[in-house]
């Protein structure tokens, strides 16, 4: 009975934390567009905080931490990819294609990938609504013009007109969402079946061949 106990609360676990990759990545971006950035990212902080402390229950400790690590960076980058694909709708629908002014350059030859955000304006010299873009590093100098496609109301990011593709970033969205949640649901019906991974000893001896 305690096993069976055992089992039904690993498949309630393991179908939570399926479902919450979907509902976090897009409940999130929903969040952030209708109610605020604020909101969106304390309610990304306790998702994430419960998605570790549900995968380490399902998986136990060292094994359950490093899953954490690698599902949470793989749920990132689906989050930024429905982020883009909001964006895309947000521009298809209501955005304004202009040519603005770099009026400032940042660049950040440290980071891993070297880049440059720019800050752009437009005819009149007044601030494009989320207008700070990124580029290549030194890719372009102040004064220079580009031709961008902007939200008024400052909801998307500006990009240029050539990147706003909605169909691709849904798919790679969808994509890395299905790939998180085939992997829990996996690790769940192994934990269901077999129990957690166990921690094999680490024996001195037979680490130097019995010396």
């Amino acid at each position: 009975m305690a096993r069976e106990r055992t089992r039904r609360r690993t498949v309630v676990l393991t179908a939570a934390l399926v479902a919450a990759v979907p509902a976090g990545t897009f409940g999130l971006v929903a969040v952030s567009t209708y109610v605020g950035l604020g909101t969106a990212w304390l309610l990304g902080l306790v998702i994430g905080v419960a998605w570790i402390v549900g995968l380490v229950r399902l998986l136990g400790g060292p094994v359950g931490c490093w899953a954490a690590i690698l599902s949470v960076a793989l749920w990132g980058g689906a989050l930024g990819e429905v982020i883009s694909a909001r964006d895309a709708v947000i521009l298809n629908a209501r955005g304004l294609t202009v040519t603005a002014t770099v009026a400032e350059a940042h660049d950040h030859p440290g980071d891993k990938h070297p880049n440059s955000t720019y800050d752009l304006v437009g005819a009149l010299g007044l601030p494009i609504p989320n207008g700070t873009v990124y580029g290549g590093l030194h890719s372009h100098a102040v004064g220079d013009r580009v031709v961008i496609r902007f939200d008024p109301e400052g909801v998307a990011a500006a990009t240029a007109p050539g990147d706003v593709d909605f169909a691709k970033d849904l798919t790679i969205a969808a994509a890395l969402d299905a790939v998180l949640m085939a992997a829990v649901a996996g690790l769940g019906v192994a934990v269901a079946r077999n129990g957690r991974p166990r921690r094999v000893p680490f024996r001195r001896g037979s680490a130097l061949g019995g010396a």
